[in-house]
Parts: C-alpha cells; sequence; structure tokens
C-alpha cells in the first residue's frame, strides 16, 4: 500500500523544500490541462491521483500532521490513501457528518487529534463515492433503486422495476466498506445478510465487501466457500452472494457459481471503471 512518501517518490527523511518540489513536480503530470484531450475516466483518474497529491504535501509540509502520520506508520503500517472524488477546496476541509468545515491550520472541533478528524472525514466521503459508483451502475443495467436502511451495511439499492420487464430478478445489493476483510468479515456479512430480508422473491442478494487491506486470494476463497455451507435461515434469499473487492483497483473474487444476473452486475462493477 502506498505511503504520502511513496506518491511523492520521496524518501522519509526528505526535508520541507524537497517535499515541496516533489509535489509540484508530481501535481503538474495531472493538471487538467494534460489531460483535457483525454477520456472522461482518464480525467476522472488524473482528479483522483491529484487529491491524493495534495492530501500527501498537506499531511507532511505540517510538522504535527507528519510526526503523527509517521507514527502511525511505524505502529500499524501505512495508512490507505482516501481523498475525496474531487480535490478539496483549498481554505477549509471536511471534518464529521454534520459538522461544518473548519480551517485547516487550526484545532479540530471534535476535540480528537487533528490528523485522526481529516482522516475520518475523508473516510466517509469515500464510503460515499464507493456507494454511489455501484449505484450508477445498478441503474445502468436494472433502473431506479430505493435505499432503504438495512443493519449492519453501509447502503442497500433495491431495483424497483419489474422482473417481467427486465427479463430476470434483478439483485438486491448491500455494500459494506471496511479497512481490512478477512473471513471473520466474509462470515459476519453473510450472516447479515441472510437476516436482511431485503429480498423478494427470487431475486439474488449481492454483497459487496469492500477493503484495502485483504489476505491472499486463497484464504479469502476458503472464507467465501466456508460461509456458503452455512445453514441459512428459513428466509434466507434464494441465492446469497458475497463479493470481496479490493477498494484500491475494484477487483473482486467471489464463488464461481454465480447466477447469470450476478455475473452481468459483477462484469461491471468490478475493475477499473470505464
Amino acid at each position: 500500500m502506498k505511503t504520502h512518501y511513496d506518491l511523492l517518490s520521496i524518501e522519509p527523511s526528505a526535508d520541507a523544500d524537497t517535499i515541496k518540489k516533489a509535489f509540484r513536480r508530481e501535481i503538474a503530470r495531472y493538471h487538467p490541462d494534460k489531460v483535457i484531450h483525454l477520456g472522461p475516466e482518464f480525467q476522472e483518474m488524473a482528479a483522483t491521483r491529484a487529491a491524493e497529491l495534495t492530501v500527501a504535501y498537506k499531511t507532511l509540509s505540517d510538522p504535527a500532521m507528519r510526526e503523527e502520520y509517521d507514527a502511525n506508520i511505524v505502529g500499524t503500517g501505512p495508512l490507505p490513501v482516501v481523498v475525496p472524488a474531487s480535490p478539496p477546496e483549498p481554505a477549509t476541509v471536511a471534518t464529521e457528518p454534520g459538522q461544518p468545515p473548519h480551517d485547516p491550520d487550526g484545532p479540530s472541533p471534535s476535540g480528537r487529534p487533528r490528523f485522526e478528524t481529516e482522516r475520518a472525514g475523508r473516510d466517509v466521503i469515500v464510503r460515499r463515492a464507493i456507494v454511489e459508483r455501484v449505484r450508477g451502475v445498478v441503474e445502468s443495467l436494472f433502473g431506479a433503486v430505493e435505499t432503504p436502511v438495512v443493519r449492519g451495511f453501509d447502503a442497500a439499492l433495491v431495483p424497483v422495476a419489474k422482473p417481467r420487464f427486465l427479463g430476470a430478478h434483478p439483485p438486491r445489493v448491500l455494500l459494506k466498506v471496511s479497512a481490512a476483510v478477512n473471513a471473520a468479515a466474509v462470515a459476519e456479512a453473510w450472516n447479515a445478510a441472510a437476516r436482511s430480508r431485503v429480498q423478494a422473491g427470487k431475486s439474488p442478494v449481492v454483497v459487496l465487501l469492500f477493503g484495502r487491506d485483504l489476505p491472499p486470494p486463497r484464504e479469502l476463497r476458503k472464507a467465501l466457500d466456508a460461509a456458503a455451507l452455512q445453514r441459512p435461515p428459513a428466509d434466507a434469499p434464494h441465492e446469497l452472494v458475497v463479493v470481496v473487492v479490493n477498494a484500491g483497483d475494484w477487483t473482486c473474487l467471489t464463488r464461481d457459481d454465480v447466477s447469470p444476473v450476478v455475473r452481468k452486475l459483477l462484469d461491471q462493477a468490478c475493475g477499473p471503471q470505464h
């Protein structure tokens, strides 16, 4: 997983002047004028990378934030770089949901360490961006959706179109975004979905379990197989599929025995955005 130092292509011992020069060098590569001739997907990728670079620069150019970031790298490994879908406004940064923006050079309104507060705010924005991207895919395939609240998940997307208009029972999609996904998280997601009562008739239920810290694929496959062998409740969905998604590159891993309508969804949702 890339650190802020990796993004800027500098050593952890770099001084302030080196950090500034590296930021100017890297950010110039993703200037809108450089990608205006490319397609929208590349422009979006460039905007995302520019935002990541901005977060890295703001963190490493502030002595207090850099010290806390370095301590976190030593203690728990590199933090994921999470940024809004579009670059933040220069004067303010997001805090917690429902709280007003604040001066990035001032204290955190929540009373928590400033770096921790900004990271939490960025996590919320990234979670929303993931939900919106998946919602766009589901709506493009199955039409308008409802978004009921389902315990244990960050979002639920339920197509409202009738199966006779789509030619198949559209899947109900549940999303969960976590920093890490392991066997316990897979089992927990399967059980929560099995008891969610979000299904209708023969509509499959698809759980998209997003994470950046993932075990090897072999371990994930064992976890997915073990979850599928659990005894479902009497009112469980006709088909319940858990899909582990790498939040970094959107690659997906699930069992092979999924229905055609679920495969159709995954073909569109998994992998880099087209």
